[in-house]
């Protein structure tokens, strides 16, 4: 929750300047992040089964987050309709939802991704911030 409130401290006080920095440092710290646990785990391929196996890690594991991660070809679907924490987070500090999930944990589910490759890109199609049942978050692994 301290992480929310610096970014949001700055982005009252900086503007979108602080959301364009805020949304770097938290690509850069899921980088560095999967890139630690990939090494972690011993995996060695970048292609989607690895990004998948090592977003399980750190998502699951490391927040507690009830998401469901699977691989299919070049695609990696993370799946959240349980408990979010960062949704959790912005509910008890009643911050703006949408600002914090697009600067702060998609960007880092990104960065998480490119730690495993580099060219790894995500989409969000889905997500409760617009209503809907669940988030779903697409991460598209070249090969």
């Amino acid at each position: 929750m301290t992480t929310i409130g610096y970014l949001l401290a700055n982005y009252k006080t900086l503007g979108k300047d602080a959301l364009a920095v805020a949304s770097n440092y938290f690509y850069e710290l899921g980088k560095f992040q999967g890139q630690r646990v990939k090494q972690k785990m011993g995996v060695s391929a970048d292609d989607a089964n690895a990004v998948a196996a090592v977003m399980d890690a750190v998502l699951e594991k490391a927040t507690g987050a009830e998401v469901t991660v699977s691989a299919d070809g070049d695609k990696v679907i993370v799946k959240g309709a349980g408990f979010c924490p960062m949704m959790e987070a912005v509910r008890l500090m009643k911050a703006p939802w949408d600002i914090v999930c697009k600067n702060l944990s998609w960007r880092w589910f990104e960065g998480i991704a490119a730690g495993v490759n580099s060219k790894a890109t995500l989409e969000v199609p889905e997500s409760r911030i617009w209503g809907k049942k669940c988030c779903l978050h697409i991460v598209t692994v070249p090969k």
